[in-house]
């Protein structure tokens, strides 16, 4: 039975109790009751952890350990966690307020699928190669006296040390497995601050961790407020940070990493646009744009469609097929199975998104659809999944993320024009495009200042890489390019006319 309430944190392999007596409690954003509580870090607390990741990375074998081995361990962890799917399903549909079917075919899956992933992109990656070169004649075939011109190196890649592993609310348990998994892979060691809304399921992986094998210290869980998280970013014993959220605070995290000159990968908010072009079929795109803007966890998605791009000539057409495709979904308990749109997080969240909704009636924008909160649903934080109809790109609801089951609906003149309207944004997460011709479609794609993009579907593919432009963010996540976002380069030189152990050759010839 996974546990509900905890007073302590998962810290060098063990629960150990936290120096804090302050809490979080979690509430359930269906029905507003307690489901549990973890305890809130004191900086104590976060030296403790990171001093456990520390002593793990630079004074055990962890870091210098086979990566089949590391790999294994990686592997057990994703055979736990899949037999424990039900139950961590249960707990998220409590904690977060997600639907079941979310919880079943993602939430409580896509765990497993990154800690196998992981394991087998680590155990498949290059970590050396050796380089022989001469490049004099193109200095002109003289020189190269000071600096040689012919070289022999071996270049390896290393693990970076210490993550800070900082995830968002609104995918925490798989947040988890898509950041903390590749650097366990290739010997970092890593701090996990969890969510301070939703922490219960993050913590429940705790007995799971020892049971997969993992040493004291390679993986430590806390939970903290926006001081003590401040001060995890900072700590003079992390190497690196990997930070999923608001790109208000992003910008602080990335404020705090420069003046260390310490790496970061900052994921952070999106206001995507989905652009119908004039030969879209519509039973393709309006179903797919719904699901992709308000459907998926009411909203509560960075790489959300919430900007929806009409030419003017189908304008009318577009918005009458998704002011009813939206009308009709149905709002409700999470745990029930026909359930599409599930509560918001917390009562202060909802509140933001009905304010966004307001000041788009404020500002000439029309509610085709929804607006407010749910007939007789008092209890949780529901918002009814709402269409706003009329709107243009300069109006806040086109510019600022939302965060919530509200998608806007833009009318464009011609392609170009809906290009510009899809790069006016502060932001470049995500994106899709619905044309007759996928060719042109991907045409369009290289035009859009996104990281992420699609052409007659919306996807994100975790074999390759996900991040964003702009404010959304820089460094990227999934495929190879997560991995090696903990790999930093050494390059060892000898002398060109010597010969190379053979070991550092057969090395580099076994991973190549």
């Amino acid at each position: 039975m996974i546990a509900r309430e905890y007073s302590a944190f998962y810290i060098n392999g063990a629960w150990r109790a936290a120096e804090s007596s302050e809490t979080f409690t979690v509430i359930s954003p269906r029905d507003g009751r307690r489901v549990g509580s973890v305890p809130a870090a004191s900086r104590a607390d976060i030296d403790a952890a990171v001093e456990a990741a520390r002593h793990a990375f630079y004074e055990t074998d962890w870091p210098r350990l086979p990566v089949g081995e590391r790999a294994a361990i990686c592997r057990r962890l994703a055979e736990l966690l899949a037999e424990h799917r039900s139950e961590l399903a249960e707990l998220l549909v409590d904690e977060m307020g997600i639907n079941r079917m979310l919880a079943d075919v993602y939430m409580a899956v896509a765990p497993t699928l990154h800690w196998n992933y992981y394991a087998q992109v680590g155990e498949e990656y290059s970590y050396s190669e050796v380089r022989d070169s001469d490049l004099t004649p193109l200095a002109g075939a003289a020189g190269g006296l000071i600096m040689p011109y012919a070289g022999r190196s071996v270049v390896v890649k290393e693990p970076i040390g210490v993550i800070a592993a900082l995830c968002a609310y609104n995918f925490a348990l798989p947040c988890v497995g898509q950041k903390v998994a590749p650097a366990l892979v290739v010997g970092c060691t890593a701090v996990v601050k969890v969510p301070e809304p939703d922490p219960l399921a993050v913590f429940a992986m705790g007995e799971l961790i020892t049971e997969a094998g993992f040493p004291p210290g390679v993986i430590n869980l806390v939970a903290a407020g926006p001081r003590e998280s401040e001060y995890l970013v900072g700590h003079p014993d992390v190497d690196k940070v990997s930070f999923t959220g608001s790109d208000r605070v992003g910008a602080r995290v990335a404020e705090i990493c420069g003046a260390l000159v310490r790496p970061v990968t900052l994921e952070l908010g999106g206001k995507s646009a989905g652009i119908i072009l004039e030969d879209a079929d519509l039973d393709v795109a309006i179903p797919t744009l719904v699901g992709a803007s308000v459907a998926t966890n009411a909203g509560q998605s960075c790489v959300c469609i919430s900007r929806i791009l009409a030419p003017r000539s189908r304008y009318e057409e577009v918005a009458r097929k998704l002011t009813e495709a939206i009308g009709s979904l149905r709002v409700g308990d999470p745990r029930e199975p026909d359930t599409v749109i599930c509560p918001l997080i917390t009562e202060q969240h909802r509140e933001r998104v009905l304010a966004y909704i307001e000041a788009a009636r404020e500002q000439g924008a029309t509610v085709a659809t929804g607006g407010g909160i749910p007939d007789g649903m008092s209890a949780g934080w529901y918002v009814e999944p709402t269409l706003l109809t009329n709107v243009t790109n300069d109006m806040t609801v086109a510019q600022e993320e939302i965060f919530g089951p509200v998608t806007a609906l833009i009318a464009y003149d011609d392609e170009d024009d809906a290009i510009r309207i899809a790069n006016d944004s502060p932001y470049g997460l995500s994106g899709c495009v619905f044309t007759a011709d996928p060719d042109h479609g991907f045409e369009v794609g290289r035009r859009i200042r996104a990281g992420t993009f699609s052409v007659n579907t919306f996807a994100a593919d975790f074999n390759s890489p996900f991040g964003g432009y702009k404010r959304s963010g820089y460094g990227r996540e999934h495929g190879v390019a997560g991995l090696e976002g903990y790999l930093q380069t050494k390059t060892i030189s000898v002398d060109p006319s010597s010969e190379l152990p053979s070991s550092i050759v057969a090395e580099a010839a076994a991973v190549s």
